[in-house]
């Protein structure tokens, strides 16, 4: 099965359908597209079909508390309050740590200090990296494929970027360049998906899926086909 990637033209066209939903998503780049392979799998396992709006920045959290869409795709706990139509599941469907990525030696960045002068690249709308680089010099760009592209023509020192997402664009796109993680994770966040509260009935089904997959180490599985289907299609979101 292709990964889905859907971007609406109208905000009215959600929903063709009581089995047919869509999420908001924050971005398509490999690593959100294999999160977005794991939530459909995880739809399915309870008779639904799932696509993908694609947002920049907070917008995609907006869109779904609005109701334009059904719900948030991926992001960390505790955000209901703030956006109070979506509802959080009780279990992550994936856990991400937060690395620096480098093309510079291994002692570039000793001390957090050292930061205070260098240019940080970070994607726009990702909480965890605004929260890491507060007061230090962060940079801003739409999607962490343009984090890397910016490092590697050097006008970032550094970039924040997941294990996950980050990994993966650095494997698929960046092979033959000297980027690599540096130092141990700065951060390690269970990710949530929400859902809008006109759809609070699906809330146990989709608890009860994700507690099993993950008692089950079915997760995993699916983490891996996600990985393998996006090396075997580069650059396919559809």
């Amino acid at each position: 099965m292709a990964i889905a990637a859907v971007s609406l033209l109208s905000t009215n066209a959600f929903a063709d359908s009581e089995k047919k939903l869509v999420i908001s998503r924050l971005g398509q780049g490999d690593g959100d597209l294999a999160i977005s392979y794991v939530l459909e799998k995880i739809y399915e396992r309870i008779g639904y079909q799932i696509s993908f709006a694609d947002y920049q920045g907070h917008e995609s959290l907006k869109k779904a508390n609005a109701g334009v869409t059904d719900g948030e795709n991926m992001r960390r706990s505790g955000l209901s309050s703030n956006y109070p139509n979506l509802i959080q599941l009780s279990f992550p469907h994936v856990d991400l740590r937060f690395r620096v990525y480098t093309k510079r030696e291994a002692g570039f960045l000793p001390t957090v200090d050292s930061w205070k002068d260098k240019k940080i690249g970070i994607e726009k709308g990702v909480f965890i990296s605004e929260e890491i680089t507060q007061g230090l010099n962060p940079v801003l760009f739409n999607s962490v494929g343009e984090l890397f592209e910016q490092l590697d023509a050097g006008n970032v020192d550094v970039v924040i970027a997941t294990d996950l997402i980050g990994g993966l664009e650095v494997l698929k796109n960046f092979p033959n360049l000297k980027i690599r993680a540096h130092g141990p994770a700065l951060k390690v966040v269970s990710l949530f998906h929400y859902v809008h509260k006109r759809h609070s009935d699906l809330v146990p089904l989709l608890n009860k899926e994700i507690k099993l997959l993950r008692e089950s180490g079915e997760l995993d599985k699916l983490y891996l086909d996600a990985f393998n289907i996006i090396r075997k299609h580069p650059g396919e979101g559809g």
